[in-house]
């Protein structure tokens, strides 16, 4: 069974892409718009793993990553930041499991989502 990644991004062309690039590898995907999509879909669908822009309106990815975390059945679930966002992120939270800067080769991305799943069960979140 193919794992199940959750794509996040307001721009509908870069989350199309990135689905696609990610159906192509073997990767079931879901797309969510934005944060409150995002936390909605993954209490749905219970992906393996979630792939999450952090500047979107109303509900950023940062906020949609602390429901996620405070959701008991979702709350191990690797998230990967893929964002534009150059600053650190406050080491305090802890939400993410990693950071892919855009732009990140596709190459990249994946590596890091197969990584953070071989590792899923011992993986602990970094910001």
């Amino acid at each position: 069974m193919a794992d199940r990644v959750l794509v996040v991004d307001d721009y509908d062309d870069a989350r199309e892409l990135l689905g696609l690039i990610l159906q192509h590898v073997g990767f079931e995907v879901e797309l969510a718009a934005n944060g409150a999509e995002a936390v909605e879909v993954a209490r749905r669908s219970r992906p393996d793993i979630v792939v999450m822009d952090l500047f979107m309106p109303g509900m950023d990815g940062i906020e949609a990553t602390r429901r996620i975390r405070e959701d008991p059945a979702l709350r191990d679930v690797p998230v990967i930041a893929y964002t534009a966002r150059t600053a650190p992120l406050d080491p305090s939270e802890q939400l993410f499991t990693g950071v892919c800067i855009k732009p990140c080769s596709p190459d990249r991305l994946i590596d890091m989502l197969r990584g953070a799943l071989g590792s899923a069960g011992d993986q602990r979140p970094v910001s």
